[in-house]
């Protein structure tokens, strides 16, 4: 019976270290991870950002092609 427990021992030893790694990596990705909310926030401003862009750039083709036509002739 002496050598099952000394197994479970270091068995336990063993466990208690890869838990305390576990912890550790844990602790470095919550640190680093983004929540719902940071991630709600970026993806608004990319969004608006984005349709800034697609109108302005719109509302310069329109005004390029105004030229262009007002000028061909």
């Amino acid at each position: 019976m002496e050598p099952r427990i000394k197994k479970l021992e270091d068995l336990a030893e063993k466990t208690g270290e890869r838990l305390a790694t576990i912890e550790k990596d844990l602790s470095i990705v919550k640190a680093t991870s983004a929540t719902k909310e940071d991630l709600h926030r970026e993806i608004n401003t990319q969004t608006w950002k984005l349709v800034s862009f697609v109108c302005s750039f719109g509302t310069a083709l329109v005004a390029a092609t105004y030229y262009i036509a007002h000028r061909a002739s």
